[in-house]
């Protein structure tokens, strides 16, 4: 149970909008060229902060996912929710649905250093971004835990979830760093 599923469920019981970044990116023209190297596509990040822009100031209520949440303008955001999952889960997750042994290691090890947490909180401030561990697969909880941030504004701040401190307990954390 990942981003996808969650925002989706969210969408419906908030009677919000979904925008999905990726596909937003593929219908406007956002992916460029092809990162070999990384396996994965570069992303036209202006292009895609000007249709979110465009999209977005007609007003509503929107759930926005994706990766790239911090291209969403800073002015349209009251919470920004980073769905953590223990970085081990999180690898034997992608290698489930095919991801490359490269791919899923980056992914992982981006978890482990807190990537996208930074990005948000960079972009939208501590205030507005909260953190909720989705490693259980409980999608139920994960979703009464963001409703609660969505209605109350209480959750877990950033810095909440520590999986450096976690692995480094279970004595696991080489298994991402090698």
């Amino acid at each position: 149970m990942g981003k996808t599923t969650v925002a989706k469920r969210l969408a419906e019981i908030l009677g919000f909008e979904l925008v999905d970044l990726n596909k937003l990116a593929e219908e406007i023209g956002g992916i460029g060229t092809y990162d070999a190297k990384r396996d994965t596509w570069r992303i036209k990040e202006e292009r895609i902060r000007e249709e979110l822009h465009k999209l977005l100031a007609k007003g509503g209520d929107f759930i926005i996912e994706g990766h790239w949440g911090d291209l969403v303008p800073e002015e349209y955001v009251r919470y920004a929710i980073v769905l953590r999952a223990n970085p081990l889960v999180l690898m034997e997750r992608l290698k489930k649905k095919g991801y490359r042994e490269g791919k899923v290691k980056e992914n992982a090890q981006a978890e482990l250093l807190d990537y996208c947490l930074i990005k948000a909180v960079e972009a939208f401030g501590e205030e507005r971004v909260f953190e909720v561990d989705s490693t259980s697969g409980d999608i139920e909880s994960v979703i009464e835990e963001v409703l609660n941030i969505v209605k109350e504004g209480k959750g877990k701040r950033p810095g909440s979830i520590n999986w450096i401190k976690t692995l480094e307990k279970e004595g696991k954390i080489m298994e991402l760093l090698s």
